[in-house]
């Protein structure tokens, strides 16, 4: 069951839902495509360890979104973008997520990172999370503007936040409250 589908700006259709334990291949297979894609990701290409067991066993601890959620999007029958929400099992930290996405380069610019944003803040709010935190690279001004338009405040820097190779980043904390 989708939680949401809509018509993409080339005109196809995006479906995004949350992952099932069927997807742990495909999905697995698309993250290890989106890191070689995107230095603006938390790994790169080859840096993802992850057996397809280890991906199944990662959805079936998703506890039915009451402390993590995982969505998929889906274009053309394919997983095109994914983002999580993962956050503490702790009375005092639950009420926080920390919010993960990766788009496939090749539906960069169709609106699908913006849909996914929405679809996860929905998501996010039916099961109580009141506060969503990220880190985005400095330097990944697409990203940040698409944040901050979905409500998303700047809220520090983190010196040096990433490294690849021998070269240092730093990091934009930003967060947003979602009521309660």
């Amino acid at each position: 069951m989708s939680v949401f589908e809509g018509r993409l700006k080339d005109g196809r259709t995006l479906r995004i839902g949350h992952a099932k334990l069927e997807d742990a291949a495909e999905l697995l297979a698309y993250a290890r495509r989106a890191g070689g894609e995107s230095d603006f990701l938390s790994f790169g290409a080859g840096e993802l360890d992850m057996t397809v067991e280890d991906e199944a066993a990662f959805i079936a601890n998703l506890e039915g979104g009451r402390h993590h959620f995982m969505l998929t999007g889906v274009v053309d029958g394919a997983i095109v973008s994914a983002c999580s929400i993962t956050r503490g099992k702790r009375s005092r930290l639950c009420h926080i997520g920390t919010f993960g996405i990766s788009v496939a380069r090749s539906h960069w610019g169709l609106g699908v990172g913006r849909r996914m944003c929405l679809a996860m803040l929905d998501v996010a709010r039916q099961v109580g999370v009141t506060r969503v935190e990220l880190r985005v690279r400095a330097d990944n001004a697409k990203a940040i503007h698409l944040y901050e338009s979905v409500g998303f405040a700047r809220e520090g820097v983190a010196p040096r936040g990433i490294r690849i190779g021998e070269e240092y980043f730093d990091d934009v904390m930003m967060g947003m409250g979602l009521g309660g």
